[in-house]
């Protein structure tokens, strides 16, 4: 039996439609089954419903597993309370696989993240990066010490891989983790604000099917204790915007926003949220993402993994077919 966490989320759901696909039997922890975007009635999935910091809901999940996928996380960009990404990302990660370990679970497959390892604008750049801050937001801070934990401690004490995504793109729910989703729609019906920055930084695009099968490959070929950059075509901002253009036949001029514009922008954001609770649409953590480039080599999980790193002129045609064809 395989757990898979996450499954309500971007990559999450993926993986779930995939092991569907294949007809593999599979359980869910979720803490909204509402929230599943398949039946899983349907599909032969069971769900149990909790989180990750609920010891009693963590040993119904896990019992019986053989394998485990983590890919749940809290993705945004803000939360009221600050320590929500502690507990999710850190302390969450910590239970389970404590848990895990006791249900005898032979093999766990986390979802790091890029961000983790810190900024690079070497494409050649492989595993082992450290990301000593200063941190953009709470999710790179929480997603780079849960890292850093594994290395120290994790990767000895619980037979667990980590694999380290880049910027996952592709068909899939419009969550905050689908964030090269959001911004083709906003492109699409001109309603993309804009640029920060010059354009010219890179990006490391993950096609998201080629980073859900190398979570299901992690499975049988991965080497416990190691981790994987999951990365991708790395481009620039400039280039998504272009292929947008020469594939859709939409062509939109594209304003170029200064950062410091932004810092302003996402501040007043955040001070709105905090009165008024909604989401902002900028923070002075996201506008700092944008300033580096997030370039990596994927050869590792190339050759043990058999990953593929998709050029994102064919990404985003398949993208555009699914979401809008």
């Amino acid at each position: 039996m395989l757990l898979l966490t996450g499954a309500t989320g971007y990559l999450g759901s993926r993986i779930a439609y995939e092991l569907i696909e294949r007809g593999e039997p599979f359980r869910v922890l979720v803490r909204d089954p509402a929230r599943l975007s398949f039946n899983p009635a349907d599909c032969g999935c069971e769900v149990v419903v909790g989180d990750l910091v609920d010891s009693e809901s963590l040993r119904k999940s896990l019992q019986g597993a053989k394998y485990l996928i983590h890919s749940a996380a809290l993705v945004k960009m803000w939360v009221k309370d600050r320590r929500d990404f502690w507990r999710i990302n850190v302390e969450g990660l910590k239970a389970l696989l404590e848990a895990a370990s006791r249900a005898g679970v032979e093999r766990v497959v986390y979802t790091s993240s890029f961000i983790a390892a810190g900024a690079s604008s070497d494409p050649n750049a492989a595993e082992g990066l450290r990301n000593h801050g200063p941190y953009s937001n709470e999710y790179e801070e929480t997603k780079a010490l849960a890292l850093d934990w594994l290395r120290a401690e994790g990767f000895a004490r619980y037979p667990v891989v980590a694999l380290l995504p880049g910027v996952i793109y592709g068909p899939g729910p419009a969550t905050e983790g689908n964030l090269v989703g959001g911004m083709i729609e906003q492109y699409r019906s001109g309603k993309f604000p804009g640029l920060l920055g010059s354009g010219e930084q890179r990006w490391s695009f993950a096609f998201n099917r080629d980073v859900v099968l190398a979570h299901l490959q992690a499975l049988e070929k991965a080497k416990i204790g190691e981790e994987y950059f999951l990365a991708g075509d790395n481009r620039t901002l400039n280039d998504l915007f272009r292929i947008l253009a020469e594939i859709t036949g939409v062509k939109r001029p594209i304003r170029h926003l200064p950062f410091g514009v932004g810092k302003v922008v996402g501040a007043l954001e955040v001070a709105r949220a905090r009165l008024f609770g909604h989401r902002p649409q900028l923070t002075p953590g996201v506008v700092e993402v944008f300033k580096h480039d997030w370039a990596y080599s994927s050869s590792k999980a190339e050759r043990d993994l058999d990953y593929r790193v998709m050029p994102l002129e064919e990404g985003l045609q398949k993208t555009l077919e699914v979401r809008f064809g």
